[in-house]
Formats: C-alpha cells, sequence, structure tokens
C-alpha cells in the first residue's frame, strides 16, 4: 500500500510515498477517501469538478490541492477517486475530478493541515510526506 494511516484523537497522520510526485498526490486523495468511508448509493451519479492552483511550493501545492479536493466533497457530496493532472509543475496545477456522490460519510475532516507537511525524496529516490487530517 502506498500510505499509511496513524489515528490519533484529534487527528489522523499519514505517511504518503510513491515513485512520482503526480502519484503522491493521486495517493493522498485516496488516503484522504479512505479516511473519510464513504458510503455509496448502488446507483451513484458521476460528477466532475475542476481544480486550478498556483503554490510557492510543492509542498504548499500539495495541502492546497487536498483542501480543495475535501471543500469539494463536501460541498458536492461527492467521493473524487480519479485524478487527471493536465498540468503540473512544482507550483501549479490544473486536474480534472470525477467521482460518485454518497449517501453519508463514515468519518468527518475539518481540514488538511501543514502541520509535519514537508515532500522530500528518500534514497531510494522516492517522494514521501506526512499528511495530518484535522478530525
Amino acid at each position: 500500500m502506498p500510505y499509511e494511516i496513524l489515528e490519533h484523537t484529534a487527528d489522523v497522520r499519514v505517511h504518503v510515498h510513491a515513485a512520482s510526485l503526480v502519484e503522491l498526490f493521486s495517493d493522498a486523495v485516496q488516503a484522504m477517501n479512505e479516511i473519510l468511508d464513504p458510503t455509496l448509493p448502488e446507483q451513484a451519479k458521476v460528477v466532475t469538478a475542476e481544480i486550478s492552483l498556483e503554490a510557492p511550493d510543492v509542498t504548499a501545492l500539495l495541502i492546497d490541492f487536498l483542501n480543495d479536493v475535501l471543500l469539494q466533497t463536501q460541498l458536492q457530496r461527492t467521493t473524487f477517486r480519479d485524478i487527471a493532472l493536465h498540468t503540473f509543475t512544482d507550483t501549479s496545477l490544473r486536474a480534472t475530478l470525477s467521482g460518485q456522490r454518497f449517501a453519508s460519510l463514515g468519518r468527518d475532516i475539518k481540514a488538511v493541515t501543514w502541520h509535519e507537511a514537508e515532500i522530500r525524496r528518500n534514497r531510494n529516490r522516492e517522494w514521501k510526506t506526512v499528511i495530518v487530517f484535522d478530525i
């Protein structure tokens, strides 16, 4: 599994690692979806959303991206599982999210925090970060 979820009383800490930054961003969204634990109806409507962001660095871009995905999840009552990155640099991205409307969420996430967030490359040239979700 490309991530490990660590529970805490007021937050959930996730260690994410991937071979590329694109995979790191995608795996971070999948981890967030697992934490949210959506219940999907049998006939779930497919929904899409567009996100376009600029940030000072790649870590800020990831945190802003996850917070935007979380906002779209809450506003559209949709769990976004497919992410198509049309443009992606260390400081900007443009993406199309697609997913399904959910009936309910098993857990609420208030925000994606900056606590412990820093994207790095390890000795094996793998990208990694820690993300803390405020629940």
